[in-house]
Formats: structure tokens, C-alpha cells, sequence
């Protein structure tokens, strides 16, 4: 069953992740050194890991109750509130499978539109023996090189390397990373945790 829910108004957080547009140099060392840049035009959010939510269910939620989600569900509302927070705008599409929704993983795409930034976000679900775990990604292109969005707009992450030569790595503890892509002359944020 694929849902498509457009135009979702959730009351509850945003994940923006970040996608800068901006280039990061190649021989590039550590986002951390005393040169001075101008702080990213529209810095990445950066906010707290999802709590659990025990509240209403939201839109989204909803739809996957509807199309016979209940393990997950709490997860579902917590991780969707999150992502969508700050939102002026926000869309979602489900992707719940037509044959036993509440024992299989179930995945969620967003549209988030914020004042000064367009992000993707997916958000995947499955359902363990006595909870739900997930996971999300957020995605987000900034203006900014890659060196701006890790020093000014996840000044509380710590640097700890590159995955091969191009694409940083942020780390938040060990469920949360950020991986930061060149983009032209800006920069692509990939915000990635996982909750249990």
C-alpha cells in the first residue's frame, strides 16, 4: 500500500538536515582550524535526538494506523513530529507493505519546506519484540562549503574523519552521524540517527 500525504501540517519538531550548496576542497584536513568564513546563509538546525511522544497521533501516524501499523506507531509519531518541527510546509508518503504492515518494516519520505530551506527526509520503521526501532535520514543543500556548515552549523558535533577522500564525517554520539558532501559550490548535509 502506498499512502501519499500532501501538504501534512504537523504540530510537532523538524529535523532539517543540511544540503549546503558549496564545495569542499579535496585535500581538505578537518572542518576545525582558526580561519575565519562567514557564518552559512541559513545555518542546519541542529536539534536534540526525537523523545518518545505518548501524545495524539499525527497525520502521518495516522495513515499508517489506517493502512495497519500499530507496533510502530508511537515510533512513527515521534520520528515524524520531529523531522516536520519549524515546518511552513510538509508532505509525507508511506510505504507500509500490503501484507502483514504491523510485522514488516514500514518507510516514510518527506518534503520539508522551511523559511530558507528545502529538505528530503526518510524515516524507516520495524517493529523488534517489545518496542520499534528506526532510523532517519534528513537531507538538506546548502549555499555554504562544507567547512562553514560543519564549523558554524554543527559547531557541537565532533569532526572524525572522511568515509574514502570527499565526504566528512560529523559524529553526535554513536547513533548520529552527519556526512557533509561537496555540491558545486555548496554542500550537501546528510543527517542520519538511529532510535530505539
Amino acid at each position: 500500500m502506498n499512502n501519499l500525504i500532501s501538504r501534512v501540517s504537523l504540530p510537532a519538531s523538524i529535523l532539517c538536515m543540511g544540503l549546503m550548496v558549496s564545495s569542499c576542497a579535496k585535500d581538505f584536513k578537518s572542518p576545525f582550524n582558526n580561519e575565519e568564513s562567514p557564518a552559512p546563509a541559513a545555518a542546519p538546525v541542529a536539534k536534540k535526538a526525537p523523545v518518545e511522544n505518548t501524545g495524539p497521533l499525527n497525520s502521518v501516524a495516522q495513515a499508517a494506523q489506517k493502512a495497519g501499523v500499530v507496533n510502530c506507531l508511537g515510533r512513527i509519531n515521534q520520528v515524524s513530529n520531529f523531522l516536520v518541527a519549524g515546518a511552513q510546509q510538509s508532505g509525507a508518503s508511506l510505504m507500509i507493505p500490503p501484507q502483514a504492515p504491523n510485522d514488516r518494516v514500514a518507510s516514510i519520505a518527506f518534503e520539508i519546506k522551511s523559511p530558507q530551506v528545502l529538505s528530503y527526509a526518510s524515516a524507516d520503521f520495524a517493529p523488534l519484540a517489545t518496542s520499534c526501532g528506526g532510523t532517519y535520514e534528513a537531507v538538506t543543500h546548502w549555499q555554504n562549503n562544507c567547512k562553514d556548515v560543519a564549523t558554524k552549523g554543527y559547531a557541537q558535533l565532533k569532526f572524525i574523519g572522511v568515509i574514502q577522500s570527499s565526504i566528512l564525517v560529523l559524529e553526535g554520539g554513536p547513533q548520529l552521524r552527519v556526512f557533509l558532501m561537496p555540491a558545486g559550490t555548496g554542500c550537501v548535509a546528510i543527517k542520519k540517527e538511529v532510535v530505539y
